[in-house]
């Protein structure tokens, strides 16, 4: 049996999430996550939590 699941940020459909064997494989439909594409995870909380990283601003480097 396969699961999918739909990773969305801010109400944006960000990509899904697909279980094959005991991992999850991310499939963007937004091109600003086309990086994740084909990237496994070990959950889909762990693939919205790398999701949300590409959403945030670099930090800032002291001087």
């Amino acid at each position: 049996m396969t699961d999918a699941y739909v990773i969305e940020i801010n109400d944006e459909a960000a990509g899904i999430v697909v279980r094959t064997g005991r991992d999850y494989f991310f499939y963007a439909s937004n091109p600003r996550y086309a990086q994740m594409e084909g990237t496994s995870y070990p959950s889909p909380s762990k693939a919205e939590i790398a999701a949300r990283a590409l959403t945030r601003p670099p930090l800032a480097r002291a001087s």
